[in-house]
């Protein structure tokens, strides 16, 4: 199974994001379905069954390390820099430590992230036709403010590649105590 550990995006929230979205219709992107909105924390990739029960096991113990916090999302960024925009994304900077924990928990399996910046994925680029305009819609929402929102658990997530896109299953919630 294709799986990740993420926070979810509150409903409310997605309602702003997709809104925000919008304003990127006219690039060539594919855009984050709205059902489909998250943070992810770890990208585990292709795991068997043995190793989603050692990290639902870590993930566990991380949660209970965390109380619910609030997070403000806000500043839009892109991957991998502004001369060559492939992700266009939304940041959360209070992630930072919940993502650090994550990463370094399950670093003995999955390695560590080199640079991790807290994020949930806007859009991926298609292709850099736009790239001038698309780079003044960027820096004219650098400071864009979505909302706020308390993160209360963390979810193990495995998702299905379908005709449509990506299909995802929470396989597991563990809430921050």
């Amino acid at each position: 199974m294709r799986c990740f550990l993420a926070v979810d995006l509150d409903d409310v929230l997605k309602e702003k994001v997709a809104d925000i979205q919008k304003g990127l219709a006219h690039f060539d992107a594919k855009f984050v379905e709205k059902e489909n909105l998250h943070f992810t924390l770890k990208f585990l990739g292709e795991v068997n069954e043995e190793v989603i029960e050692d990290v639902k096991s870590k993930a566990r113990k991380i949660a209970s390390s965390f109380s619910p916090f609030s997070i403000d999302i806000n500043g839009m960024g892109v991957f991998p820099n502004l001369n060559y925009i492939r992700v266009v994304w939304v940041g959360a900077k209070q992630l930072y430590a919940l993502q650090k924990a994550v990463d370094d928990t399950l670093a003995d399996i999955f390695g560590r992230e080199e640079n991790i910046v807290p994020h949930l994925t806007l859009a991926r680029v298609r292709s850099s036709g736009y790239k001038d305009a698309l780079r003044n819609f960027i820096e004219a929402n650098k400071d864009a403010d979505i909302g706020t929102m308390t993160v209360r658990g963390i979810k193990l997530k495995c998702s299905v590649v379908t005709k449509k896109g990506p299909v995802y299953e929470d396989v597991e919630i563990f809430s921050l105590e």
